[in-house]
């Protein structure tokens, strides 16, 4: 089971969740939190497969413009040191 939920959040700065992992779907075994899932007949389903979506996102509206290369994008910002003082996005004003 993956140790923190699986499902992309965020509309504007799409991000994996944050929160821990309770357990992994019936359907396609992602690890879900507590937020993201819901409790059928089966057993608990995580967001993305209780809407259809093959990809692990939980607004559905942006789920058709996502690529592989962007969920594989919004995996390595988690990864980023957090003590990494160089800017991210550059100021526009």
């Amino acid at each position: 089971m993956a140790e923190k939920c699986e499902m992309i959040i965020g509309y504007l700065v799409p991000h994996r969740c944050e929160n821990p992992a309770l357990g992994a779907c019936v359907k396609c075994g992602r690890g879900f939190c507590d937020e993201h899932t819901n409790s059928t007949r089966e057993g608990r389903v995580c967001l993305a497969c209780q809407q259809g979506l093959d990809q692990p996102i939980a607004l559905p509206i942006a789920a058709a413009t996502f690529t592989a290369a962007d969920l594989n994008s919004f995996g390595r910002y988690n990864d980023l040191d957090d003590n990494d003082n160089s800017d991210m996005f550059s100021d526009l004003s």
